[in-house]
């Protein structure tokens, strides 16, 4: 009588052979699944690590710093203040310091002049034309300005055609609110000369201690 195979079954068939066949191949699709599932874990892992050592963009990443060869874009750097210097931002305005155009940019400003008070300077106002108390009426006009005034008599009088408004030294600057004040041009200033006195005719000679001496001409330029 002929043995059984050595795969076959007890009565000579391939029952068991094919069964033992079966058990090997699920092992082996297993042991595959198992070995996919850990080759994608690993994909995914890496991927997470690639990106973080690269710098890529994630929540929470820094400030872009321009474009440095990674592929990323330029960002504008925001204006400092301190104008164009090289970093990207834009040139600002240096604000007025008040002390002119000092090479920063700003503009020159002028300060206004400090003025005497009207009370303390001595005005004395000549008359060198032909017109009866004019000097007084201009006179009236200066102390209503809180101005010390007096009136009298130009020498020359009454030849005297230029109106003048005199200034000793130092006092350049209310000279010119004075012929403001009786609406006289600016061509009317001039200093006074080294005797104030002899441009007024009379004894007392205010002229010789005052700080402004206005003379009246014919040309009516001083009202």
């Amino acid at each position: 009588m002929t043995a059984p195979g050595r795969y076959a079954a007890s009565d000579g068939s391939f029952a068991k052979s094919a069964g033992s066949a079966a058990a090997r191949g699920g092992i082996l699709i297993a042991i595959a699944v198992v070995i996919g599932f850990a080759l994608l874990a690993w994909g995914f892992d890496g991927g997470d690590d690639e990106v973080a050592a690269g710098g890529g963009s994630t929540d929470g990443d820094q400030t872009d710093q321009g474009d440095n060869g990674d592929g990323d874009s330029t960002t504008t750097v925001p204006d400092d203040g301190a104008g164009d210097n090289g970093d990207g931002d834009t040139t600002t305005t240096v604000p007025d310091d008040g002390a002119g155009d000092n090479g920063d940019g700003d503009t020159t400003t002028t300060a206004p002049a400090e003025l005497d008070d009207p009370s303390s300077i001595r005005v004395a106002v000549l008359n060198g034309t032909d017109v009866g108390g004019l000097a007084g009426l201009r006179r009236d006009t200066l102390v209503a300005l809180n101005y010390v005034a007096t009136a009298g008599n130009a020498a020359g009088r009454p030849d005297i055609v230029e109106s003048k408004v005199y200034f000793v030294t130092g006092f350049a600057d209310e000279a010119a609110v004075v012929a403001e004040a009786l609406s006289g041009p600016a061509s009317v200033l001039e200093l006074a000369p080294d005797d104030p006195a002899s441009l007024e005719d009379g004894e007392l000679a205010e002229a010789g201690s005052a700080d402004i001496i206005v003379v009246l001409g014919t040309d009516d330029a001083l009202k």
